[in-house]
């Protein structure tokens, strides 16, 4: 994606693909087992007739009554949460958690992280030469399976090609093995306009209805929306002039709000508090039902 010219916050055409996995490893297994069985001989004294029984766990007194009954074998087990294998897939809004190093707000999950200016979703991507892969080709593109597809791409997707551009986006995920994907949506009436010069708010808007139409028809339950418009503030900090390019404090957020979706979405607890030395919830609430991270800088400084 391309800023308007002359922006402070724009990324360069000729910045190179990012393309990283990081790995963060999380549950404990713990497994406990007992088994006791108690054998009492018969009467006779004949041992062929009557042969000793020993167990795996010895036993100190002897039974001589045949009324004991046998102690049943108890087995316990607590299965450990395994963590979730994660795609983020981007343009140059996502591309600010490389560039400000928000990568230590994504926690909870192994990811492979792949994001690029001027991407689009479906059609030919953007910008001056090479031309980055769209949406569909680098997931496409990326190796092995994955739990999560998470999208934060399609600034540049004008309205008229967004829902076949959405059909296959959906379609390359679930070849990944993808059972979720997690679309962040998109702002509206801010001042971004396209490489055209066209205000892209129109775009935006439009969008956004595509993706409540696509959901409402029942045939993508596997699309989760996330609202990161409205739930990140303009006025918050961490959104630039633009209206949709990320701060430092943006770039962290939007790795904190992909975090806490997907612990979400496995009913496992929050990565981290919502304030520093807080509690952590033992199930993650869906962040758009919660306040934006007032100070996301101090939580993760350390």
């Amino acid at each position: 994606m391309r800023g308007n010219s002359g922006g402070s916050h724009r990324y360069s055409a000729e910045m190179k693909r990012t393309l990283r996995t990081r790995h963060h490893r999380v549950g404990l297994s713990l497994l406990l087992a007992a088994a006791l069985t108690m054998v009492s001989a018969c009467g006779s004294t004949d041992a062929t007739a009557n042969p000793t029984t020993t167990t795996a766990v010895p036993t100190t007194t002897s039974v001589a009554s045949t009324t004991s009954p046998p102690t049943s074998v108890v087995s316990t087990t607590i299965v450990p949460h395994v963590p979730p294998r994660v795609l983020l897939i981007g343009d140059s809004t996502l591309l600010a958690v490389d560039r400000y190093d928000g990568f230590r707000a994504l926690r909870g999950f192994d990811y492979l992280y792949d994001a690029e200016s001027c991407r689009t979703l479906g059609i030919p991507s953007c910008g001056d030469p090479p031309i980055p892969p769209n949406a569909v080709e680098a997931i496409g593109a990326a190796n092995g399976s994955f739990d999560y597809v998470v999208i934060m791409a399609g600034y540049d997707e004008w309205w008229t090609s967004f829902p076949d551009s959405f059909d296959e986006v959906v379609a390359a995920s679930r070849a990944k093995g993808a059972h979720s994907i997690i679309w962040l949506t998109y702002p509206e009436g801010v001042p971004y306009k396209l490489l055209t010069g066209e205000r892209a708010d129109e775009a935006f808007i439009k969008n956004n209805q595509t993706l409540r139409d696509k959901l409402a028809t029942g045939q993508f339950p596997d699309v989760l929306l996330a609202k990161w418009y409205p739930h990140v503030r303009q006025s918050s900090g961490w959104i630039t002039d633009d209206g949709i390019h990320l701060s430092r404090e943006g770039a962290l957020g939007v790795s904190d709000y992909i975090s806490r979706w997907v612990a979400h979405s496995e009913g496992v607890p929050c990565p981290m508090p919502s304030v520093l030395g807080g509690p952590i919830e033992a199930v993650c609430s869906n962040p758009d039902t919660q306040p934006q991270i007032a100070d996301v800088i101090s939580l993760y400084e350390s």
